[in-house]
């Protein structure tokens, strides 16, 4: 069994392999309540102003859990916070199956998200710092992709189970799965060379570092804002998408069964977005691969909101994935680069953790306009202009800003 001390038995590869797979555990939990909406709605009679409260309580959770995650990822080491975050989204995931109530759906939701959001900072910086500098997009955007694989692969067992799911079965898989992982994980995952080596030359600075001088000082607080502008605005999208989706193509006039393929389709856009996209990156070619990649989500979020046949929101919803989804996970790539190794999973967090408040902003904003009487379209349209703006101060970052060296201190 490796310690925090040793190599993985079978060197990076084995590492970023590890951490795909907990990724995928992670995207199919993340996506599990979108996908079991329509049954939860249909059997508990929940209104969209409460599914919308229950799909955004993961989020807040998330959101809180990617703070306390990648501050504690810093201070404490990535692989110790990963193993218990990915402890808390299996029990709090069993414990959905229980929820009888929208209490309880609210609860079991927000303390799965803790468990979500504390293992993503540590899952980015653990990658990211395992990999060859030259590959390092790739090698993060590979491991990301595991969240729509994991996404894709649940959506279609939603599918293939038609009207006759069991919405407990979704959430079943989600804390199962991950409990079987961990012992592997305990046994094979080391902790990250490169932070044992940081901690080692500058002892107990991460702890020293307060957490407003660790994403402000040294120059770095414009890039922390441009990050948290481009992640914000993003997610707005990504996660209207992700838990809405399938809601919005039963309104379409879709069946269940089509809108669950539909996400499952989606997802596997975003899987070939992801991994293309990191590929081009870390040819060196960043800064044209991301303006072409937020002009291009903008136009595949209108072709999805104005397609009305099955072929054509297929079409749509694939190109949606490849570049909304895909181009927000090859956002995740980004962010590493620009903070030192004692503050990477701080700065990696804090991001992830403001895209959050896109992420609630997003599920919210759709269930009201919903209530409201918008048509599905007219709900995909307004999130345009959100990637104007992330796309904007994405652009500043890259074009204006040079990431930190492998050598930077804090």
């Amino acid at each position: 069994m490796p310690t925090d001390h040793d190599d993985a038995p079978g060197g990076p590869a084995a590492t970023i392999l590890l951490c795909f797979v907990t990724a995928m555990l992670e995207g199919a939990d993340i996506i599990s309540m979108g996908l079991a909406a329509p049954t939860v709605v249909r059997i508990f009679g929940f209104a969209p102003q409460q599914m919308a409260a229950i799909l955004t309580a993961a989020i807040v959770g998330m959101m809180g859990g990617a703070v306390i995650g990648g501050r504690a990822g810093d201070r404490l080491g990535r692989r110790r916070v990963l193993l218990f975050a990915l402890a808390a989204v299996a029990i709090f995931s069993l414990a959905t199956t229980q929820a009888a109530s929208f209490e309880g759906f609210m609860l079991a939701r927000f303390l799965c998200g803790l468990g979500l959001g504390g293992a993503l900072p540590n899952l980015i910086a653990i990658v990211a710092e395992a990999s060859r500098p030259r590959a390092r997009a790739t090698s993060v955007s590979f491991m990301l992709a595991g969240q729509p694989v994991g996404g894709s692969l649940l959506g279609l067992l939603v599918a293939a189970q038609g009207t006759a799911l069991d919405w407990r079965l979704v959430f079943f898989i989600g804390g199962a799965l991950p409990l079987m992982i961990l012992p592997a994980l305990f046994l094979l995952l080391p902790e990250s060379v490169a932070f044992l080596d940081a901690s080692r030359r500058v002892p107990g600075e991460a702890a020293r570092l307060g957490f407003a001088q660790a994403l402000f000082s040294g120059g770095r607080g414009a890039i922390t804002l441009l990050l948290w502008l481009s992640y914000g605005f993003t997610q707005v999208v990504v996660y209207l998408i992700n838990n809405w989706l399938p809601t919005l193509m039963v309104a379409k006039g879709f069946g269940a069964r089509d809108a669950a393929l539909i996400s499952a389709l989606e997802n596997m856009g975003a899987v070939a977005g992801c991994i293309l996209l990191a590929i081009v990156v870390d040819r060196g070619r960043i800064r044209s691969v991301i303006m072409v990649t937020y002009a291009m989500m903008i136009v595949s979020l209108l072709a999805l909101a104005a397609s009305t046949s099955f072929a054509a929101v297929v079409v749509a919803g694939v190109l949606t994935g490849f570049f909304v989804v895909g181009g927000q996970l090859m956002l995740y790539t980004v962010a590493p680069a620009y903070y030192a190794t004692l503050i990477r999973a701080t700065g990696v967090g804090s991001a992830v953790s403001v895209g959050r408040l896109g992420a609630i902003a997003g599920p919210l904003a759709a269930g009201q306009l919903l209530a409201l009487g918008l048509t599905p379209a007219a709900v995909l349209a307004a999130a345009a202009p959100c990637l104007l703006i992330a796309g904007a101060a994405v652009g500043r970052l890259v074009y204006g800003y040079r990431p930190a060296t492998e050598s930077a201190t804090v």
